[in-house]
């Protein structure tokens, strides 16, 4: 919503993750045309493909905008969001490098002029295992200056889940989010499985596991 998404937008989601993968089902729900979604993961990838996204491979050598290009006939997109973060890696060569600024630089090049940019993705004022000096003061080399003419729109922070919980939890309910379960790859877990599915999805699972400590779920199946 954030990013200004309607009905025939064209969307680019950075980040594959169970946010990226809620962003893509809600771009869709609102009626985008073209949801294009990034990652590394070749497994989340593979996910959102099969759900209906374009993706665009950021191991490639490629850059984002010329595979966005290949795919709309065009280099930007109406809409952004960032769902990464300060863990965002560079793309090609640097696709195993942090580079806690890229995701919002790539925004910023991608999203038309007066587009928007939604950024759920989590910052913080100060990042100590960060890979530069600066990123570990949580300040970001930000390249707005080649961005400023096209003048973007960004809002970023914690999602205002209360504002949206009823509407998507009746879009739900009444099934017009059908793709959602599959997008999602949900996988219900005891409370003591909990450990190794944190390991399992911190090593880049396509899964979103939850977790139900009183195995109601299956008592209620």
């Amino acid at each position: 919503m954030e990013a200004g998404a309607k009905v025939g937008s064209t969307v680019y989601i950075a980040g594959a993750g169970p946010v990226g993968r809620c962003a893509a089902a809600g771009a869709r729900l609102i009626g985008a045309s073209c949801i294009i979604v990034a990652d590394t993961n070749t497994a989340r990838l593979d996910l959102v493909k099969n759900n209906g996204c374009e993706v665009v491979d950021l191991t490639k050598d490629t850059p984002v905008a010329d595979q966005i290009e290949a795919i709309l006939g065009k280099r930007e997109v109406d809409c952004g969001v960032d769902c990464v973060g300060l863990e965002a890696h560079g793309n090609g060569p640097e696709a195993n490098t942090e580079h806690s600024e890229a995701v919002i630089n790539t925004l910023l090049q991608v999203v038309r002029a007066g587009g928007a940019m939604g950024v759920p993705g989590i910052y913080t004022n100060a990042d100590p295992k960060a890979s530069t000096d600066l990123t570990k003061k949580g300040q970001l080399p930000v390249d707005f200056g080649k961005a400023w003419i096209k003048s973007p729109k960004l809002t970023a922070g914690q999602a205002p889940i209360m504002h949206y919980n009823r509407d998507l939890m009746m879009a739900i309910l009444w099934d017009r989010m059908p793709y959602l379960s599959a997008m999602l790859n949900t996988e219900i877990i005891a409370l003591e499985q909990a450990p190794e599915a944190y390991k399992t999805f911190s090593e880049g699972s396509p899964k979103k596991f939850v977790i139900d400590p009183h195995g109601s779920v299956k008592k209620a199946a």
